[in-house]
């Protein structure tokens, strides 16, 4: 599902909750150094951008909460708009994971498929706030905007792109351009994450409930005229 902002546009599923990032000690960090330090200072990030919003993030900031001199830092992102591609890029691979999951333990036909996606959806930005800030929010001073294609944003747009292609194929989706009827699904379920109308998103919560009926609204206005 697509918001109009970007260039690409379990049964009920949930994907798992991130774990909160610790706070790592300068022992822990020479092992990040020669191992995944790049992994450590996003980690960091999104900490700190749960806590204190973008703004606050300097890529000085995260190499003292990991451990690291700032120049360290910089030997892995250039600069501030560097570190956030890289976690747009990370959420947005987390987040097609999600949608492919979930389209994988619905039933086959679209409706059911469009509803635990839009499910999927939902459940992905009420969990991973900072990486949903990141993916859709960030507009920021033009030095530290993320201004670069995403590969793993336009695979995510793909996965519902395909799936409305699959619905006209089998004759459930009304004909026209598979890629403006993806936009229309996107734009309306990143609305209701946005807009956290019903935050209850537990199995019978109100919040799945209301998803689930915007989805058969959404179905209905998709369905194919017999």
């Amino acid at each position: 599902m697509l918001t109009l902002s970007t260039p690409w546009c379990k049964n009920l599923y949930m994907p798992p909750k991130r774990a909160p990032a610790q706070r790592i000690t300068k022992t822990k960090a020479r092992q990040y150094h020669h191992g995944n330090l790049p992994g450590a200072l996003i980690e960091a990030g999104l900490k700190l951008i749960e806590e204190k919003g973008i703004r606050a993030l300097t890529l000085r900031e995260i190499g003292a909460q990991v451990g690291v001199s700032r120049s360290a830092a910089y030997r892995h992102f250039a600069d501030k708009a560097a570190l956030l591609g890289a976690i747009r890029e990370a959420g947005f691979a987390l987040f097609g994971d999600a949608l492919i999951a979930a389209r994988r333990a619905a039933p086959a036909a679209f409706a059911p498929r469009l509803t635990a996606m839009a499910l999927a959806y939902v459940r992905f930005a009420a969990d991973h706030p900072a990486y949903y800030e990141v993916m859709f929010g960030w507009a920021g001073r033009p030095a530290e905007r993320v201004n670069a294609p995403s590969p793993s944003g336009a695979r995510a747009f793909g996965i519902l792109e395909d799936t409305i292609r699959q619905g006209q194929q089998r004759g459930e989706v009304r004909p026209g351009n598979p890629v403006m009827l993806a936009r229309l699904v996107w734009a309306q379920v990143h609305g209701i994450s946005m807009l956290r109308l019903e935050p209850d998103l537990s199995a019978k919560g109100t919040g799945t409930r209301f998803v689930e009926f915007c989805s058969e609204v959404l179905a209905t206005g998709l369905a194919a005229k017999h």
